[in-house]
């Protein structure tokens, strides 16, 4: 290497670490917005894995949730066996409520470290609301053999062992949470349905009054409450118990059913009437939106279909119903955005993919996508912007790379053209249009000398 090309390397890496400690320092003391600020120039290095977690994190912290996420993405695209990475691209994306992309992060991170503690402890989390035992209860042994002081990892373990017909193992596990921490809620709400599947009413009872004393906002010990008071005809005390689980979970359908028992055996029929028909709309929704989800993964199957046989309109079609069924999801957004950029319906497409992303800003096709759809507008800068982001999350994105090249050609710049068609093509040599874009990119530039 040349004596002057080391010394640039050199003074740049320099500079690279001063700013990079800089803003560690920034960040220890709680300056996020001066530890991004500086972040963010550091991050521009090559390789320049830590910094990027680091303004990740930085952005998380000042609650601005969305570049958090495309900082710690383009982390793991730096770093793929960073799985703090990993770890936090899920916590971010736990605050979005998006916990499909939560768990493919953390599913991503336990296939690096399986015995991750926090990648253990967010996947399961994220099964046990979806009441997915089966896939929560692995998961759930590791973290117990790994962390054998985790009352709360315990009592979980006991409400998948319960779940899934080990009543033994689920006892043992209870027993253990409340050896550990004898208030502990879960594990006293578990014992007490074992109990009451025993025939143990009076036992379940006392149990549960313990919960609900040290877990006071907590749903199910007052449902469940509740329910038993109704079994043992104490509709008044059913009736208080279930009461106040609904004031803490409207949208739990069982609650209007035990409702309706309470005020049926309390004789007061226009209350069970409407705690019934409550019930049965929630039961109603809950069944759609399990077809809905049916009914789009079909219609996603017969639009790739269409699209192989060229009828674009009949897939665009099939794509508007499944949007119609899933309107909050991203991947329906985008499927429909591209078929409507295809078919030069571009502010539509605009809307489409703009949603997708703000649901899921990590994903790199989707910022590509608007990148398209905004230079077929008009939108240079924009565009420019989107499919920087998108080279942020993946650099090996040939199509951005040649995007990028085009993009500079429409802006009168072969020489910055060449350097993204040459980037591409390295990228992926096959590609004959981007062979071609170079040459033309290269005829321009001999055309400004």
């Amino acid at each position: 290497m040349p004596l002057r090309l080391f010394s640039a390397v050199f003074a740049v890496s320099i500079l690279y670490g001063q700013s990079l400690d800089q803003a560690k320092r920034e960040f220890e003391t709680g300056n996020y917005a001066k530890a991004a600020q500086l972040l963010e120039n550091a991050s521009k290095e090559p390789h320049a894995c830590e910094a990027l977690f680091y303004l990740g994190a930085a952005r998380y912290r000042l609650k601005q949730v969305d570049p958090a996420l495309i900082a710690f993405q383009s982390t793991v695209e730096c770093d793929p066996k960073l799985v703090a990475a990993r770890v936090a691209l899920a916590e971010a994306y736990g605050q979005k409520r998006n916990f499909d992309e939560a768990l493919k992060a953390y599913k991503a991170g336990l296939q690096i470290d399986p015995v991750n503690i926090a990648a253990l402890r967010g996947a399961a989390s994220i099964y046990l609301a979806r009441e997915e035992n089966y896939e929560a209860l692995p998961l759930l042994e590791t973290l117990v053999a790994q962390q054998k002081g985790d009352a709360a990892a315990h009592a979980d373990l006991g409400a998948v062992y319960a779940a899934t017909s080990n009543h033994d193992g689920a006892k043992a596990q209870f027993q253990e949470a409340l050896r550990l921490a004898p208030n502990n809620a879960s594990a006293l709400t578990g014992l007490a349905n074992l109990s009451f599947k025993d025939g143990r009413d009076a036992e379940g009872i006392s149990l549960l009054k313990n919960a609900i004393e040290y877990a006071p906002k907590a749903f199910e010990p007052r449902y469940l409450l509740g329910s038993a008071y109704n079994r043992m005809g104490k509709y008044g005390e059913a009736l208080k118990e279930l009461v106040a689980a609904r004031s803490l979970a409207r949208e739990q359908p069982e609650i209007y059913y035990q409702l309706a028992r309470a005020y049926g055996g309390l004789g007061r029929g226009q209350d069970r009437r409407g705690a019934l028909a409550t019930f049965e709309a929630l039961s109603r929704n809950a069944r759609e939106n399990a077809e809905a989800k049916r009914t789009v993964a079909k219609l996603m199957q017969e639009a790739a279909g269409l699209i192989d046989a060229g009828d674009l309109h009949g897939a665009h079609a099939r794509m508007e119903e499944a949007h119609r069924l899933r309107p909050a999801d991203d991947k329906t957004l985008f499927r429909l955005a591209g078929l409507e950029y295809d078919l030069q319906e571009y502010a539509t497409a605009r809307i489409h993919v703009q949603t997708a992303i703000n649901i899921a800003p990590s994903e790199w096709l989707y910022h590509y996508l608007l990148g398209l759809v905004n230079r077929s507008l008009g939108k240079l800068p924009e565009a420019h912007g989107s499919f920087e982001t998108a080279l942020r999350l993946n650099p090996l994105a040939a199509p951005v790379h040649n995007a990028l090249g085009e993009l500079a050609l429409q802006e009168n710049d072969p020489q910055r053209a060449i350097v993204s068609f040459e980037k591409a093509i390295e990228l992926d040599p096959q590609h004959a249009a981007y062979r071609a874009n170079l040459d033309t990119a290269r005829a321009a530039q001999a055309g400004k000398r």
